[in-house]
């Protein structure tokens, strides 16, 4: 998954091929080359079977994306910068992008945030929330307890960030990303690689 092949497959490969190959199955570069995992393969199953364990979601509805799955950011944006382990600016240290892919979880963020927009509250970044839902996804990150769903989430999750770093070395703070479905997943990467691709044959 090196940056050069993935210039070459940008080149000759269909948005899907490149979703498939890069952003799902087990090969998964946090686990093989950062952590050093002796079975990467198996270490990343055990933390998805973790992940769905402790979110009461399915095995098979839980995915790492982004840079901890390729070792460099595939957004548009990022010029498929490497994912950075350690800055002296913790802003610019990476994240992880786990996806979970749950219709129950995302309608019940979309309602927590319905409810405070009704509330007049200030939720902060409101544009891009409601750009996302927009999208069918949901970013989690340090979310505010401000809604009392989003205070079972900080529950649900307190304990659970703790013990993922415990049992699996992992360092970096994790971004939920919260889908309605594997639609929704596919149709926000396959968007992405084609901007990606053409900001690759523009330059």
């Amino acid at each position: 998954m090196d940056k050069e092949t993935l210039k070459t497959d940008l080149g000759t490969k269909t948005n899907r091929e490149i979703f498939l190959e890069y952003l799902q199955g087990n090969d998964t570069w946090y686990f093989k080359d950062y952590l050093k995992a002796t079975n990467p393969s198996n270490e990343y199953d055990e933390f998805k079977r973790f992940v769905a364990t402790s979110l009461k979601v399915n095995f098979n509805d839980v995915g790492l994306v982004g840079s901890g799955k390729t070792g460099y950011s595939m957004a548009p944006d990022k010029d498929l910068r490497d994912f950075c382990i350690e800055h002296e600016d913790s802003k610019l240290i990476s994240d992880l992008d786990l996806v979970i892919v749950s219709r129950t979880y995302f309608h019940q963020f979309w309602s927590a945030y319905l409810d405070l927009y009704n509330d007049n509250a200030n939720i902060g970044g409101y544009k891009e929330v409601s750009n996302n839902i927009f999208r069918k996804f949901i970013s989690i990150k340090n979310p505010k307890p401000i809604h009392e769903f989003f205070k079972e989430w900080i529950a649900k999750t307190e304990q659970f960030n703790k013990d993922y770093q415990t049992l699996f070395g992992i360092k970096h703070e994790i971004n939920y990303r919260i889908y309605e479905s594997w639609d929704a997943v596919e149709m926000y990467h396959l968007k992405g690689i084609q901007e990606l691709k053409n900001k690759i044959n523009t330059n």
